[in-house]
This record gives C-alpha cells, structure tokens and sequence, in this order.
C-alpha cells in the first residue's frame, strides 16, 4: 500500500498546550520553582537538623532546572525551523 502524498506544503499544526506561550508560561512557573527549591536547599545547609532532608529540595531543583532545559530546547528547535 501506498502512502498518500500530499503535494501540498503546509505548516504543522501545534496543539494548545505545546504552543510557543504555554511553553513561555511553563519555563515561568517551572523558574519560579526552581527558585523555591534553591531556597530551600540553603535554607537546609543553615540548619545542621535538616541536613539529612537536603535531597528533597536538591531532587526539586535538579528535576525543575531540567524542564526548564528541555523546554527550551523544544522553543528553540521550533523555532529554527520556522
């Protein structure tokens, strides 16, 4: 079988939650988390009786920052090939 072949050229169509201002938004909120989770990371390295609970605000900064990345990346191919 056959693929069908469109001889048309058009531009590819991008749902709501993947378009360019959800993911200007997302970096936003996700930033702010990262931020948050910073925070908390200095705020367990000034207190000696929360050091064993440093991973959770690490874990959360670590996981944030690498959405902030990832989203990025997905802009900035996109736009590239615009």
């Amino acid at each position: 079988m056959q693929l069908d072949q469109n001889p048309f050229f058009r531009k590819t169509i991008t749902s709501w939650y993947d378009s360019s201002f959800v993911c200007w938004l997302l970096i936003l909120l996700v930033f702010v988390v990262f931020v948050f989770a910073l925070g908390g990371v200095l705020v367990v390295l000034g207190e000696p009786g929360f050091e064993e609970h440093l991973w959770f605000p690490g874990f959360l900064a670590f996981l944030s920052g690498f959405l902030v990345i990832k989203v990025f990346f997905r802009l900035r191919t996109r736009f590239k090939n615009d």
